[in-house]
């Protein structure tokens, strides 16, 4: 099994630890390790804030409301040359964000919007801003800083995402993290920011456990606790079953900006794509099978259609197309969700989600819900069509579930009973292996998989796809996938 360097601290200066100690879910006084004796603060933002121990009791007191920023976080935007940065606040006030090339010239400005959220979030944070940056060089580094009237942030950095199609970008992806259960992973994130070894994070559904509980201070908890990584890498989500609350998925909307859609956005609009190098990421929402009546699900399939369709055009310059939404069609775990049924509403629902992906040749299909890892043969109904992953000839499902929900007080222990089922290359098979994966797309031919543990950061289990046939699997010949 393939090691990392086993989630070494050296390197990262004692103030940093602190901050990436709170950051990621830290309560009671911060532990750190001998090595850091006697270091400087060398990668300590300057932006002049300073980092406040807190207590289990001081953290439960409530913040008189003020214009402070809060739960900053950035995503893509329709091109390279956007990006979209959120925050929230506790009182109205001129949205603004200044920004530059030189963390000591701010010298560019841009205002935006923000809105009330009152929709079950009673004692939450109300006020969410949202501005988006244009007209950004491709690849580069900008520094800013988030501002509400008088008070703001400490001065942040993002990178642009680069132009074109001929490089590699390196994603970290999971689902159901919460506010206490995915601390341990959220390390991971922490330090991928720090070292800006990674373009994107996409979170595969479930959030916080839920946003909504406590009347929205959970989310507003968990959006803090994410603000770190977020704040510096664009944070793409998709919905997962914790978000329909009611129906109305109101903390996703309001909290959660993604490009190509308005926003607040649309409780019937919870679907998007963009691209990224030589991939086309597709999100979409599986709770439609399980919300509102079904009522979303004709919008959906009839977008995902044109979607893919117009991918496929254009599949010589941007050949992998990746999908994720939150539950898997086909898991090994015996819970009686809905992938373990023969009559899956995910795979096989009045317009199924499995056989659209297969004709449209959908390469990786990222999924979650399962609180636990696992990893697929390609296959399709059922069917596992080679097991091996040099040109397939069919999907390939990844089930990344297990960064470390909250669930039942606090703990995510998910017993798994039963074999594997045939289909299944590997599955992390002992409760509460939290960790997360990082895909690395090397090129138009090879991807690479990753799954990390949060405990340690070694290498649970990777693997490599080759693929020299992009596009739909029907129309393959059987001598054009050997």
């Amino acid at each position: 099994m393939a090691e990392t360097d086993g989630g070494s601290w050296q390197g990262i200066s004692k103030a940093t630890a602190e901050k990436l100690h709170i950051l990621y879910g830290g309560i009671g006084p911060v532990i750190i390790p001998e090595a850091f004796a006697g270091q400087k603060d060398s990668s300590a933002s300057k932006g002049g804030q300073s980092v406040v121990k807190r207590s289990a009791e001081s953290s439960n007191i409530k913040e008189e409301l003020s214009n402070k920023p809060e739960q900053i976080h950035l995503a893509y935007g329709e091109t390279p040359s956007e990006m979209v940065v959120m925050w929230s606040t506790g009182l109205a006030g001129l949205t603004e964000v200044r920004y530059g090339l030189l963390e000591n010239n701010l010298n560019m400005s841009m205002t935006g919007e923000h809105v009330i959220f009152t929709e079950r979030n009673s004692e939450g944070v109300k006020f969410v801003h949202r501005v988006k940056l244009a007209n950004l060089l491709p690849g580069t580094q900008y520094y800013y800083l988030v501002k509400t009237n008088d008070q703001e942030s400490e001065i942040l950095h993002f990178t642009t995402m680069k132009d074109g199609t001929d490089w590699s970008p390196t994603i970290i992806m999971f689902g159901d993290m919460g506010t206490r259960g995915g601390s341990p992973s959220l390390r991971i994130l922490n330090k991928a920011a720090l070292s800006q070894s990674v373009d994107a994070i996409i979170h595969t559904g479930d959030f916080a456990y839920d946003l909504h509980e406590e009347g929205g201070k959970v989310g507003d908890d968990f959006m803090n606790r994410i603000q770190y990584a977020a704040s510096r890498l664009p944070y793409m989500t998709c919905v997962g079953n914790h978000e329909i609350a009611w129906d109305t998925f109101s903390h996703y909307r309001y909290r959660f900006s993604m490009p190509g859609v308005e926003w607040p956005t649309p409780v019937d609009r919870l679907f998007y794509s963009f691209d990224m190098g030589p991939v086309h990421f597709i999100s979409y929402s599986t709770e439609v099978h399980f919300a509102r009546e079904g009522r979303d699900i004709a919008k959906q399939v009839a977008w995902l259609q044109e979607d893919l369709q117009e991918a496929n055009t254009n599949r010589n310059n941007r050949p992998w197309v990746i999908a994720f939404g939150h539950r898997p069609m086909y898991c090994s775990n015996n819970d009686r969700d809905d992938c373990t049924k023969e009559d899956s509403k995910v795979r096989q629902g009045c317009v199924a989600f499995e056989k659209l992906f297969y004709d449209e040749g959908v390469d990786i299909i990222v999924e979650a819900h399962e609180h636990s890892y696992e990893r697929f043969w390609p296959m399709y109904g059922g069917e596992v069509t080679q097991r091996n992953y040099t040109n397939p000839r069919a999907p390939v499902h990844i089930i990344g579930g297990a960064a470390g929900c909250n669930e039942f007080d606090k703990v995510c222990i998910n017993p798994i009973f039963g074999p594997k089922g045939p289909w299944s290359a590997f599955r992390s098979w002992f409760p509460g292996l939290y960790g997360v994966g990082k895909l690395f797309v090397v090129n138009a031919t090879h991807l690479h998989w990753q799954q990390l543990l949060a405990l340690n950061e070694q290498t649970l289990d990777h693997f490599w796809i080759h693929q020299e046939h992009h596009g739909p699997f029907p129309h393959r010949t059987e001598e054009s996938t050997m």
